[in-house]
């Protein structure tokens, strides 16, 4: 992918292109480990995770190496969205993320916050209070191409965060998760580092669902000499916002210069890794070219040639 750098406005076209690229392949990463919890068991079939895998598991049939698990796919109609309106409407988003579920041919998992919102929508609930109960931050993390939007300004952008999470995801963890390090990649992007980007990001908080121990145990985890697939395991694999938080800025805060070496380490290390590693790359996309992962990460993305033809419809947003 070439990057432009003759001015302010193609560099940020390229850096929000390679948010959304970063995140995608946290997602794609993930696949071939994603909900195994025997971290032996990841060990023995696929080693250290560095490169493209099926699933091991049985959650996603269908499945290939370089796929996306449902949470990439969610992502990718939200793009796909975004360029059929030429900016985020939530209703119509809704419309299409339901016409995606309800399509007989999409054997994409449905995980519980799919189910219940699908159930929500399907009985007339409208868009604004479809979203369902879970605690997962999965809803957090399909947030990537908004960033493809030129927007007044930063808190538009929150705000929009906020309300693509909560269609899904409506519990307050959620959908601070997702303002939290909706905030973490604007700071990146304008030239902080991950790690002050973490801590600014806290110190404007407008939420009080988010206690602040979780980024405390991350820090701690971080300078400790756990491996990662123990600090993990140690704060907890699973989908829950209260688990994955610390993970993920466990990561971001032991490989702030490393973005290959964190997104393998998430996967390596089990459970809900698809989400963490979509929200990770979120923030080093922020911050790294996409030339910085292996390349063929990048040339065994099944659909990098659909990411880069929708990405390509903002390309002068950012210029105008």
């Amino acid at each position: 992918m070439k990057t432009n750098t003759d001015n302010p406005a193609n560099r940020t076209a390229d850096t929000n292109s390679n948010i959304v690229f970063f995140s995608f392949i946290g997602d794609a990463i993930s696949l071939g480990p994603h909900w195994v919890y025997d971290q032996d068991e990841i060990r023995t079939k696929l080693g250290r995770v560095t490169s493209y895998h099926a699933p091991i598991t049985n959650y996603h049939p269908g499945k290939a190496a370089g796929d996306f698990t449902h949470y990439g796919d969610q992502a990718r109609v939200l793009l796909k969205s975004l360029v059929a309106e030429n900016g985020f409407d939530k209703q119509k988003f809704s419309a299409q993320w339901r016409a995606f579920w309800e399509d007989e041919t999409n054997k994409t998992y449905r995980d519980g916050a799919t189910r219940q919102t699908l159930e929500h929508l399907q009985s007339g609930t409208p868009p604004d209070r479809a979203g369902s109960d879970s605690h997962d931050i999965a809803g957090a993390g399909r947030n990537g191409p908004l960033f493809l939007l030129k927007w007044k300004d930063d808190d538009a952008l929150i705000t929009a965060i906020r309300r693509q999470t909560a269609f899904t995801h409506s519990t307050d963890a959620v959908v601070g998760a997702a303002e939290f390090f909706g905030h973490v990649v604007l700071a990146v992007r304008a030239g902080h580092t991950i790690s002050d980007a973490l801590t600014s990001a806290w110190a404007i908080k407008t939420w009080r669902a988010l206690p602040e121990s979780w980024l405390v145990a991350a820090r701690e985890s971080a300078a400790s000499t756990e491996t990662d697939s123990e600090s993990l395991k140690n704060h907890g694999l699973n989908c829950h916002t209260d688990n994955a938080f610390p993970c993920i800025c466990h990561l971001l805060l032991r490989y702030p210069t490393d973005p290959v070496s964190a997104l393998i380490e998430n996967a390596t290390a089990g459970g809900d890794s698809a989400a963490r590693g979509m929200i990770l790359g979120l923030v080093y996309g922020a911050k790294y070219p996409i030339s910085t992962l292996p390349e063929e990460w990048l040339s065994g993305l099944n659909a990098r040639d659909e990411i880069s033809t929708l990405i390509s419809h903002f390309a002068s947003l950012h210029s105008s």
